[in-house]
């Protein structure tokens, strides 16, 4: 499972694309650990380590998400970005592949650097 994560970049020496890569991965986990906190405040089973096979842990996460999505639609919502991305073609390798590890960071940074992925926001602080 491990196996499928982006490390950062190291972090000294970076150029700017590193960096910005760096500044995106650290941003996505913020907001998974943020929306996995709500779920956590909402459902008991959540708080403590789930005690099933992985397959039905992913599924329970699964239905986890979509009764929060079901119970918000009452809410408004934010305006969600949708776009396709050439990202989606990058296949996973095991945890032992460093050089296809760091040629999926490498597409990652390139996208983010790409008309399509960058946003001028974020860039600024980069």
């Amino acid at each position: 499972m491990a196996g499928n994560l982006i490390k950062p970049y190291a972090s000294r020496g970076l150029d700017a694309k590193k960096q910005n890569l760096n500044y995106r991965l650290t941003r996505a986990q913020r907001m998974v650990e943020c929306t996995f906190g709500i779920l956590v405040s909402k459902w008991r089973v959540f708080a403590k380590p789930i005690q099933l096979k992985i397959e039905t842990v992913d599924e329970v996460v699964k239905c986890g998400v979509v009764l929060h999505n079901f119970l918000r639609t009452k809410e408004p919502t934010l305006e969600r970005m949708t776009e396709d991305s050439e990202l989606t073609s990058i296949s996973t390798f095991g945890p032992r592949g460093s050089v296809a590890v760091s040629a999926i960071s490498d597409a990652f940074a390139d996208y983010f650097c790409s008309d399509a992925g960058c946003f001028q926001w974020p860039d600024r602080n980069v």
